[in-house]
């Protein structure tokens, strides 16, 4: 071969090259701007989805990015360069990364504006255009002022008439918090889980919609894959309120802390005493964990008694509980708050499962009510191992139902009702390992114990039955067994009805 020829040979191969280069950073780019769209719409969306949505395989999907956490890690360093150019070199339009406003001319900042006024559409900004979160939001808006702000600058964004949706605590509604009076003041909605929406109820969201309100686009309000509210707009994409939906939702949940208007919205009737101590005391009703994702109900929400229960995900693994306490009202679910409390407390000073029970035991015992007492299960997962630990006072035994619904009831040993055990009572914790699929679900016995049409029992036959014919996901799981429950009888609830599951992904 010739000098030339030679030369010629390795120009053709340095042009290949470059071209390789240059498609696979077409590709990457493809990939997260699909990736950052798609997680608007669905959080929870599959590497496989993301793949169709680029239009590129799934092996040159996992060979820029051998995992999800690598992708949506990608994802959120390319917002954060976005929110870290030059703010005066920012466009006036929405992007990835933030909502772009700015302040009054000659204005310097907002600190004059008289409380309990809303700002100027696009204003809640300082000297320069800046790109909004939750807490310049909640710093520069009065509370109870944060929804219709939020609406106003999504009017602004889409230029129709725009509303904003929260879920009634029983999930059975969806209730306007503020926007135009064009929209219904309430609205059927899915049963939800609680005041929040999990991705996998969506379809049905939107199915809602397109029969009730044709043409409205519903925009969910994610925080950490569950939606605590809803945007509207008529006749508009939802991509316009995409951006106020995502960065609105974290102001919406930090401003709630500091006034009572969310939560009277959520509200279509007056709740007892007994009922918001126990709201208060619940955590988010869905919850992703590492290795699976959890789902609780509480049901009646407007007038329980003591049951609860609660999860939590913490270094040494994720703990979850469920409590039934004796009695009705107001003194139950005083004196329940108190139990989970301990529970708390044993937790966070890194006590064991078996600490942790004789902790709750023995703050029942000082409270000095002899006819008090509560039963109950506290059970800790270690997703690594996939090995759950759990210990049952008095309480109908968990369930464990397989990926085709087939349910299990866990054979296990049974210690004394909190407030009942002796002095030196000694725990020995259960074990046993779950697997992918598998969904682990407590109950209390005003779930196994109500009275069907036929007057009848529920039982763990109904719950199976319920089982059978949901989705996979905890939430789903959670859902179908508190619309069984309801729809058992036409009569109300005799007793308070509590379900948590956990999900192994």
């Amino acid at each position: 071969m010739s000098a030339g020829e030679r030369a010629s040979s390795d120009a053709e191969k340095g042009d290949g090259q470059t071209r390789r280069r240059a498609d696979a950073r077409r590709n990457r780019e493809l990939i997260l701007d699909a990736a950052a769209s798609l997680y608007v719409r669905e959080p929870g969306a599959s590497m496989r989805a993301v793949a169709e949505a680029a239009g590129v395989g799934r092996s040159t999907l996992f060979r820029h990015f051998p995992s999800r956490e690598d992708l949506e890690g990608a994802v959120e360093r390319r917002k954060g360069e976005a929110a870290s150019e030059d703010p005066s070199t920012l466009p006036s339009q929405p992007r990835a990364g933030g909502l772009v406003i700015a302040a009054p001319a000659g204005a310097s900042d907002l600190t004059g504006a008289e409380l309990g006024e809303l700002q100027p559409p696009g204003e809640l900004g300082r000297e320069a255009p800046i790109v909004v979160d939750a807490t310049h939001v909640l710093n520069e808006v009065p509370p109870h002022l944060v929804a219709e702000q939020l609406v106003t600058e999504a009017r602004r964004m889409a230029g129709v008439a725009v509303a904003l949706y929260v879920v009634d605590i029983d999930g059975s509604r969806l209730r306007r918090l503020a926007g135009s009076e064009d929209f219904p003041p309430e609205l059927e909605g899915p049963l939800a889980v609680g005041p929040e929406i999990a991705p996998d109820a969506i379809p049905e969201l939107n199915a809602r919609f397109e029969s009730m309100l044709p043409g409205c686009a519903p925009v969910p309000m994610w925080l950490r894959g569950r939606a605590i509210g809803v945007l509207v707009a008529i006749r508009v994409p939802r991509e316009p309120l995409a951006e106020i939906a995502r960065q609105g939702t974290a102001a919406l949940e930090l401003a709630g802390m500091y006034t009572d208007v969310f939560e009277i919205a959520r509200r279509r009737r007056e709740t007892s005493p007994a009922a918001e101590i126990q709201l208060n005391l619940l955590p988010p009703r869905n919850a992703r964990v590492a290795g699976g994702e959890f789902a609780g109900s509480l049901l009646p929400s407007y007038d329980v008694g003591g049951d609860w229960f609660d999860f939590m995900e913490n270094r040494d693994g994720a703990w979850l509980a469920i409590a039934d306490a004796a009695g009705k009202g107001a003194e139950a679910a005083a004196l329940g708050s108190v139990l989970l409390a301990a529970l708390r407390a044993a937790r966070r000073s890194g006590a064991g499962l078996e600490q942790a029970v004789r902790d709750m035991d023995r703050v029942i015992h000082e409270i000095g009510d002899a006819d008090f007492f509560a039963t109950g299960i506290v059970a800790h997962w270690y997703a690594p191992s996939g090995i759950l630990r759990w210990l049952t006072c008095s309480h109908p035994p968990p369930l464990v139902a397989a990926p085709d619904g087939t349910l299990e009831e866990l054979a296990t040993g049974t210690h004394p009702a909190f407030g009942r055990a002796e002095r030196r009572q000694k725990y020995r914790a259960e074990e046993r390992s779950l697997k992918g699929g598998e969904r682990l679900v407590l109950y209390t016995d005003g779930i196994s114990e109500r009275r069907t049409a036929t007057r009848g029992l529920f039982g763990v036959e109904g719950i199976g039955r319920a089982i059978e014919g949901a989705g996979p996901s905890a939430a789903a799981t959670t859902r179908a067994i508190q619309r069984a429950v309801t729809d058992a009888s036409p009569l109300p609830l005799e007793d308070d009805a509590a379900v948590v599951v956990l999900a192994v992904t």
